[in-house]
Order: C-alpha cells, then structure tokens, then sequence
C-alpha cells in the first residue's frame, strides 16, 4: 500500500502543513508547504495509536517555530489520524 498524495493539509499559526502518513507506523510526516517554495519536513508525530503522541522536530530551521506549536501540531496530527484510521475501519 502506498499513499502518493498528503492525506491532509491544516493551516497551523499561518502557516499550511500537510500531514501524510507512514504506512505501517502509527504516525504522521510533517511538512510546511510554501506555494512558492518546496515543502520542507518539520518532522513527524509519532505513537498516534497511544495517549501520548509526540512531535519529533527532523529540520533543526524549524525547531523554535515547531515547538511553539507543537501542542497544536500534535493536535491537528491526532485529528487527522483518528479520521485516518475511522475511514479504514469503515
């Protein structure tokens, strides 16, 4: 199974994320998407199938901005995980 396209796109503190999932792991890429620029990974939130999901910051440019937002990122992540999984489940 690949997943080709981001399964969402959030506007989080201004700026667009898109959010796009890791088959087979319970976690979600990151990335900022400029229209005008190349996206750029934040990072990922990971452990989405616990209680305690969590941001793992991968661009050092974006630690300060990510952490932040970091409770809104992981948030949005567990959002979009939860109509992830609900659409698989039927």
């Amino acid at each position: 199974m690949s997943f080709a396209a981001y399964t969402a796109t959030v506007q989080v503190a201004g700026r667009r994320l898109h959010y796009e999932v890791m088959v087979p792991q319970a976690r979600l890429r990151v990335t900022v998407a400029d229209p005008w620029e190349e996206s750029e990974v934040i990072g990922s939130v990971i452990y989405l199938d616990t209680d305690e999901p969590g941001l793992r910051i991968a661009t050092p440019l974006q630690i300060e901005w990510a952490t932040a937002h970091s409770e809104t990122i992981v948030a949005e992540a567990v959002r979009v995980w939860e109509a992830v999984t609900r659409a698989c489940n039927g």
